[in-house]
Protein backbone atom coordinates (compact mmCIF):
# COMPACT_ATOMS: atom_id res chain seq x y z
CA UNK A 1 0.00 0.00 0.00
CA UNK A 2 2.81 2.16 1.17
CA UNK A 3 4.20 1.40 -2.35
CA UNK A 4 1.34 2.28 -4.34
CA UNK A 5 0.81 5.72 -2.39
CA UNK A 6 4.45 6.47 -2.78
CA UNK A 7 4.19 5.92 -7.22
CA UNK A 8 0.84 7.88 -6.89
CA UNK A 9 3.08 10.98 -4.97
CA UNK A 10 5.81 10.77 -7.72
CA UNK A 11 3.11 11.23 -10.92
CA UNK A 12 1.09 13.87 -8.81
CA UNK A 13 4.44 16.18 -8.40
CA UNK A 14 5.65 15.50 -11.67
CA UNK A 15 2.67 16.84 -13.01
CA UNK A 16 2.76 20.05 -11.09
CA UNK A 17 6.64 20.86 -11.52
CA UNK A 18 5.60 20.29 -15.68
CA UNK A 19 2.36 22.38 -15.46
CA UNK A 20 3.90 24.80 -13.58
CA UNK A 21 7.42 24.87 -14.94
CA UNK A 22 10.39 25.16 -13.14
CA UNK A 23 13.87 27.26 -13.63
CA UNK A 24 17.53 26.52 -11.74
CA UNK A 25 19.56 30.05 -12.47
CA UNK A 26 18.41 33.85 -13.17
CA UNK A 27 21.58 35.44 -14.79
CA UNK A 28 21.99 38.77 -15.76
CA UNK A 29 24.83 38.19 -18.46
CA UNK A 30 23.16 35.80 -20.67
CA UNK A 31 19.38 35.72 -20.58
CA UNK A 32 18.99 31.70 -21.50
CA UNK A 33 18.54 29.88 -18.57
CA UNK A 34 19.78 26.73 -18.19
CA UNK A 35 20.64 24.63 -15.13
CA UNK A 36 23.81 25.78 -13.56
CA UNK A 37 25.97 28.41 -14.40
CA UNK A 38 27.56 29.24 -17.90
CA UNK A 39 31.21 29.75 -17.02
CA UNK A 40 34.57 30.92 -18.68
CA UNK A 41 38.34 29.53 -18.23
CA UNK A 42 40.15 32.67 -16.79
CA UNK A 43 43.84 31.53 -17.22
CA UNK A 44 45.98 34.43 -15.65
CA UNK A 45 49.48 34.81 -16.93
CA UNK A 46 52.16 37.30 -16.05
CA UNK A 47 55.93 37.98 -15.76
CA UNK A 48 57.81 39.60 -12.62
CA UNK A 49 61.09 41.29 -13.01
CA UNK A 50 63.67 43.54 -11.32
CA UNK A 51 63.18 47.43 -12.47
CA UNK A 52 66.74 48.02 -12.81
CA UNK A 53 67.57 45.31 -14.06
CA UNK A 54 64.75 43.92 -15.90
CA UNK A 55 65.90 39.85 -14.84
CA UNK A 56 62.97 37.65 -13.39
CA UNK A 57 62.29 37.38 -9.99
CA UNK A 58 61.70 34.08 -8.30
CA UNK A 59 59.55 33.84 -5.28
CA UNK A 60 57.44 36.71 -5.13
CA UNK A 61 54.10 36.24 -3.63
CA UNK A 62 51.47 37.45 -6.18
CA UNK A 63 47.52 37.96 -4.90
CA UNK A 64 45.13 38.16 -7.48
CA UNK A 65 41.72 39.53 -5.93
CA UNK A 66 38.97 40.49 -7.22
CA UNK A 67 35.45 42.26 -5.88
CA UNK A 68 32.26 39.20 -5.86
CA UNK A 69 29.26 40.57 -7.59
CA UNK A 70 28.99 43.77 -4.97
CA UNK A 71 28.97 41.52 -1.95
CA UNK A 72 30.32 43.43 1.62
CA UNK A 73 31.82 41.27 4.31
CA UNK A 74 30.84 41.33 8.02
CA UNK A 75 31.51 45.22 8.00
CA UNK A 76 30.25 46.79 5.36
CA UNK A 77 33.60 46.87 3.09
CA UNK A 78 33.79 45.13 -0.18
CA UNK A 79 34.11 41.06 0.13
CA UNK A 80 37.18 40.32 -2.33
CA UNK A 81 37.92 36.66 -3.67
CA UNK A 82 41.36 35.86 -3.38
CA UNK A 83 44.04 33.51 -5.53
CA UNK A 84 47.75 33.51 -4.41
CA UNK A 85 50.55 31.73 -6.21
CA UNK A 86 54.35 32.67 -6.61
CA UNK A 87 56.79 33.60 -9.36
CA UNK A 88 58.60 30.73 -10.75
CA UNK A 89 62.87 31.13 -10.96
CA UNK A 90 61.87 32.69 -14.69
CA UNK A 91 59.77 35.20 -13.27
CA UNK A 92 56.55 33.52 -14.50
CA UNK A 93 52.97 33.57 -12.95
CA UNK A 94 50.22 31.53 -14.37
CA UNK A 95 47.03 30.02 -12.90
CA UNK A 96 43.28 29.36 -13.48
CA UNK A 97 39.68 29.37 -12.24
CA UNK A 98 36.05 29.83 -13.37
CA UNK A 99 35.27 33.09 -11.65
CA UNK A 100 33.89 36.14 -13.58
CA UNK A 101 36.26 39.00 -13.21
CA UNK A 102 35.74 42.55 -13.61
CA UNK A 103 38.74 44.16 -14.49
CA UNK A 104 37.50 47.33 -13.08
CA UNK A 105 37.35 45.78 -9.80
CA UNK A 106 40.48 43.20 -9.86
CA UNK A 107 43.87 44.31 -7.63
CA UNK A 108 47.42 41.83 -8.24
CA UNK A 109 49.41 42.48 -5.27
CA UNK A 110 53.16 41.77 -5.09
CA UNK A 111 55.25 40.73 -1.95
CA UNK A 112 58.53 39.73 -1.73
CA UNK A 113 58.61 36.86 1.15
CA UNK A 114 62.27 35.62 0.51
CA UNK A 115 64.25 38.31 1.87
CA UNK A 116 67.72 38.56 0.10
CA UNK A 117 67.29 35.98 -1.75
CA UNK A 118 66.27 35.69 -5.56
CA UNK A 119 67.86 38.98 -6.91
CA UNK A 120 67.68 41.25 -3.28
CA UNK A 121 64.48 42.71 -1.26
CA UNK A 122 61.63 44.38 -3.35
CA UNK A 123 59.02 46.93 -2.40
CA UNK A 124 55.47 45.60 -2.35
CA UNK A 125 53.37 46.71 -5.41
CA UNK A 126 49.88 46.72 -6.75
CA UNK A 127 48.01 47.22 -10.15
CA UNK A 128 44.40 47.91 -10.62
CA UNK A 129 42.32 47.72 -13.51
CA UNK A 130 43.66 49.70 -15.72
CA UNK A 131 47.25 48.26 -15.84
CA UNK A 132 46.00 44.54 -16.24
CA UNK A 133 44.27 43.14 -19.96
CA UNK A 134 41.83 40.37 -20.13
CA UNK A 135 41.37 39.46 -23.89
CA UNK A 136 39.15 36.64 -25.34
CA UNK A 137 41.52 34.38 -26.65
CA UNK A 138 39.23 31.46 -27.57
CA UNK A 139 35.34 32.21 -27.93
CA UNK A 140 32.86 28.93 -27.76
CA UNK A 141 30.20 30.74 -29.24
CA UNK A 142 27.95 28.78 -26.91
CA UNK A 143 25.28 30.20 -24.18
CA UNK A 144 26.73 27.43 -21.59
CA UNK A 145 30.75 27.88 -21.98
CA UNK A 146 31.82 31.74 -22.83
CA UNK A 147 35.28 30.32 -23.68
CA UNK A 148 38.62 31.06 -22.16
CA UNK A 149 39.96 34.94 -21.60
CA UNK A 150 43.26 35.52 -20.76
CA UNK A 151 44.18 38.08 -17.83
CA UNK A 152 47.51 39.56 -18.57
CA UNK A 153 50.37 41.79 -16.56
CA UNK A 154 53.75 42.56 -16.69
CA UNK A 155 55.30 43.76 -13.30
CA UNK A 156 58.76 45.23 -12.58
CA UNK A 157 59.66 45.39 -9.12
CA UNK A 158 61.76 48.37 -7.28
CA UNK A 159 64.52 46.99 -4.95
CA UNK A 160 62.66 47.84 -1.47
CA UNK A 161 64.74 50.74 0.56
CA UNK A 162 65.67 50.44 4.26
Amino acid sequence: MKARIKHIYEIIAGAILSFLGFTGCDDIINPVCEYGMPHATFAVKGTVKAEDTGNPVEGIKVKFRQHVDGREDENGKPYYEEFEFSSDKDGKVETSFVEWPDVNDVEITFEDVDGEENGGRFAPDTLRGKDIKINLDEDKESSWNKGTYNISFEEKLKKATE
